[in-house]
């Protein structure tokens, strides 16, 4: 053995005798627990806010609009995710129209009221309630007639489901209702609002047990002329003027049109009474009929045929003008059966799902269609008569207001059971 070799060997000795300490294995970091925690927040976040969008509290009543107001081109159809007047109150309206009921099962009729802003809808509650017969509230029914004052901001409600013993006042700008007694077991129906939007003018006769709701009966014979002030809260009876089937106030609020059986009457507030000849098979034209420079007021033409005309059982079959300073009446050029009030010359009127501007002479022109919608049909219309001057005929949107509560609260409800079954399907998952 070479020493080279002796010296390799020696030294390979040596480095086996150095004592080494043991090293123990790497340890490898186990994978971090995926934490569903983020998630759960987040989702709980969402379901909240989801929540409270749905459950918002209502606006603050809107003030009376300034300037023009808007009458939409296409008016919402029939939806039962309108809000109430008496929930979410929108302010004045512009319009107000009710549809019918269809002929599907589980229809409810409602009675719109249309903003100033021409794209907010309410349904004014009350109506639809006095609508319902007393005994079977769950059956559909058409709502309880109403009348929107001039300026929009109120509408009156009657309750022709038997005998009633109030007029209801629906303040639309703050959702209260305030009701003025009537005499007990009375007929009542609206006729007439002034233009200062303070009087109302409706007829009230004894209520007839042979009439099956049907309140025209009673009111034909016995109807008394009456006016409520609503600043004072008193009522007053015109004297002799008994069977009064229609009202206009005269633009300036001094005298008042009325029907009583086949006679056109003007009534002032000092007592004095003149009669107007009206023409054959014409009779006057509603709350609206009275034109804004107060010469002329609108008649409805009476269908050849008409069963019972002075009781209320007649069917429009156009319209007509009468001049009262000549007395000469001249038919329009429409089909319209309604009267909704006045723009300047042009007469404002409907028929059915349309909205229409009539002139003195040539054909009418359309404003504004309706929409019916889920098998109903449009069987109310009122414009605010003072605000139609200068009214804008514009395409809207629509805002119906926050869900109906019972809505709310099932949507809620969901979500939080949703949120619930996804939190136990989590933690199944992290338990494994």
């Amino acid at each position: 053995m070479t020493t080279d070799h002796r010296l390799r060997a020696a030294v390979h000795e040596l480095v086996e005798a150095i004592p080494v300490p043991a090293v123990a294995p790497p340890v490898r970091p186990r994978p971090a627990r995926r934490s569903w925690r983020p998630v759960l927040v987040a989702a709980t976040v969402v379901v909240l806010l989801l929540a409270v969008g749905l459950v918002r509290l209502p606006a603050a009543p809107s003030a009376p609009a300034a300037g023009p107001a808007t009458l939409p081109r296409v008016f919402a159809d029939h939806s039962y995710l309108t809000a109430t007047v008496s929930a979410a109150p929108a302010g004045p309206a512009i319009a107000v129209y009710g549809y019918g009921q269809g002929d599907l099962p589980f229809q409810t009729p409602q009675l719109i009221a249309v903003g100033v802003d021409g794209r907010t809808y309410r349904e004014i509650d009350l109506a639809s309630r006095r609508g319902r017969p007393v005994e079977a509230p769950l059956l559909k029914s058409p709502a309880a007639p109403v009348l929107l004052s001039p300026d929009g901001s109120r509408v009156a409600v009657a309750d022709d489901r038997g005998p009633v013993h109030d007029v209801a006042i629906v303040d639309l700008t703050t959702g209260r209702t305030r009701s003025y007694r009537v005499p007990a077991g009375s007929a009542v129906q609206l006729l007439a609002w002034s233009p200062d939007s303070m009087r109302l003018a409706y007829a009230a006769a004894p209520y007839r047990a042979d009439s099956h709701g049907d309140p025209r009966i009673a009111l034909a014979a016995d109807g008394e002329l009456t006016v409520l002030d609503l600043a004072t809260g008193g009522t007053s009876t015109v004297a002799g003027q008994r069977g009064v089937l229609d009202a206009a106030f005269s633009p300036d609020g001094r005298t008042l049109a009325a029907q009583v059986a086949t006679e056109l009457r003007l009534l002032t507030a000092g007592g004095g009474s003149t009669v107007v000849p009206l023409p054959e098979g014409h009779r006057l034209g509603g709350p609206a009929a009275w034109s804004p420079d107060g010469s002329r007021l609108a008649l409805f033409r009476v269908a050849a045929g008409s069963p019972s005309w002075a009781a209320g059982y007649w069917s429009p079959s156009g319209l007509a003008v009468l001049d009262l300073p000549t007395e000469v009446s001249t038919p329009l050029d429409t089909n319209a059966t309604r009267i909704l009030g006045w723009q300047g010359a042009d007469l404002l009127a409907s028929n059915g799902d349309t909205i229409v501007s009539v002139p003195p002479t040539g054909p009418a022109r359309v404003l504004a269609r309706l929409q019916p919608g889920n098998d109903h049909w449009i069987d109310t219309v009122q414009l605010a008569t003072a605000r139609t001057g200068d009214l804008q005929v514009r395409d809207t949107g629509v805002d119906r207001g926050p869900w109906p509560w019972w809505l709310r609260v099932l949507t809620v409800g969901l979500l939080l059971l949703a949120g619930g079954v996804v939190l136990m399907v989590l933690r199944r998952r992290r338990a494994r």
